[in-house]
């Protein structure tokens, strides 16, 4: 397979325009180095299986050491239908190329089995070229497409193609931070992690789960004019507030390596865990660690989703900008144009963010959010919505904190 992959990868066409076929060269660079050298990265895998419908998953993530990191990120996914797999590989925060393939077999008796593969090719935050294999194998053959010929398929008649690259870099990058923040929470606490990067600083502890992707920056919690909060350790030692609500409760951004605090947040989660009690701290950091989203949420809503900027040396933080609001409004207004409005008032709903992400999209960094609004205890139709809230992350020229600036609103039916 690998081999059949770098051909495909190394093929160019006479049509291809001058800066095209330069951005494929490229790609082709890229993945023979990752190709050549990703099973000597650090590793990183999770997975799961048993779920509804007989479906299975693993996800992997391989990161090279260099600067900008090569990444090789690998979703496989199981059910009773057949099999798929995707492989992203990544310079940096930029998506060059993804191998898209999946098995799907009838439930019947000697069915064949049909593979379909597709070959995405981006630059500059766009789709440059698809190339697509389709085959069908008999009963107890082999699903080798390495004979089947690869059919070029013109842009322009790819379906969503202007999305392909935002909906595959956002998948991708949600694996990777699954992944560290898997490590992040199986990492022993307490002595046992006395030679790793600092679990606790004088007046902070570390919310586990919340590094950022080099492991040098995290979130962390404690209480005002305290060195360290009081409370009884839970077994596998990690250490929670007894009043969630209290005003004294704060959250820092922290330098694990020095152990100095980089600035004051805005969120007040209480707890060494992520998820503690009907209370939850969600983190997503960008590619390059330069920004980062702290959500935090209770039983039914969000309470505060701020974006920060980490300074030019790292040292420190900008202001708190307010992701809670915007995000509220946009999904607000989006839905303003149905009938929801028309049987439930607005402030009847509580509205949560959660699955922020922060992506590359071209040349421009974009937050992008799922909104969801829900009228605690109603059953009745129409009590619930979902949308995806994107915007777009703008620097400040004289150095204070960005801006959000609103894109699109995506809302979801069931």
């Amino acid at each position: 397979m690998k081999t059949s992959l770098l051909l495909a990868v190394l093929l160019t066409a006479s049509s291809l325009v001058a800066q095209d076929k330069a951005a494929l060269k490229r790609i082709t660079s890229v993945f023979e180095t990752v190709e050549e050298n990703y099973e000597s990265w650090p590793h990183l895998s999770y997975s799961a299986s048993g779920l509804e419908g007989g479906y299975a998953y693993e996800n992997h993530v391989w990161k090279s050491e260099d600067e900008p990191a090569l990444y090789r990120v690998e979703s496989l996914s199981f059910d009773d239908h057949g099999e798929g797999k995707k492989q992203f590989f990544f310079h940096g925060s930029e998506l060059l190329f993804v191998l898209d393939r999946s098995e799907m077999t009838p439930m019947q008796e000697n069915a064949a089995t049909s593979v379909v593969e597709k070959r995405l090719y981006f630059a500059e935050g766009g789709l440059i070229r698809v190339l697509e294999k389709k085959g069908k194998f008999a009963v107890g053959k082999p699903t080798d497409t390495t004979a089947l010929k690869n059919k070029d398929i013109p842009v322009d008649q790819v379906e969503g193609a202007e999305e392909l690259y935002g909906n595959l870099e956002q998948e991708a990058q949600a694996i990777i931070a699954k992944a560290y923040q898997i490590t992040a929470d199986d990492a022993p606490a307490g002595p046992a992690a006395a030679s790793g990067p600092a679990t606790a600083g004088d007046g902070w502890r570390l919310i586990r789960g919340s590094q950022s992707r080099d492991g040098q920056m995290a979130l962390a919690w404690g209480v005002k004019d305290k060195s360290a909060p009081e409370g009884e350790p839970a077994e596998d030692g990690t250490l929670s507030y007894d009043d969630p609500e209290d005003e004294n409760l704060a959250n820092y951004a922290v330098n694990l390596s020095t152990g100095a605090i980089l600035g004051k947040l805005a969120g007040s989660h209480g707890s060494d865990k992520p998820n503690w009690g009907h209370y939850t701290n969600e983190v997503a950091w960008s590619a390059a660690d330069t920004y980062f989203v702290q959500v935090c949420s209770g039983k039914w809503s969000t309470y505060n989703a701020n974006l920060y900027q980490m300074g030019p040396d790292g040292s420190s933080i900008s202001e708190a900008v307010d992701v809670l609001e915007p995000a509220k409004k946009a999904a607000f207004e989006h839905l303003a144009n149905g009938d929801l409005f028309k049987k439930f008032e607005k402030d009847a709903f509580a509205i949560t963010v959660h699955d922020v992400n922060i992506a590359q999209r071209g040349s421009s960094v974009v937050v992008v959010a799922e909104v969801s609004g829900q009228i605690p205890k109603s059953e009745e139709e129409g009590s619930y919505f979902d949308t995806t809230i994107t915007f777009i992350v703008v620097p400040d020229e004289n150095g204070g904190s960005p801006k959000l600036q609103w894109t699109s609103t995506e809302q979801h039916y069931e």
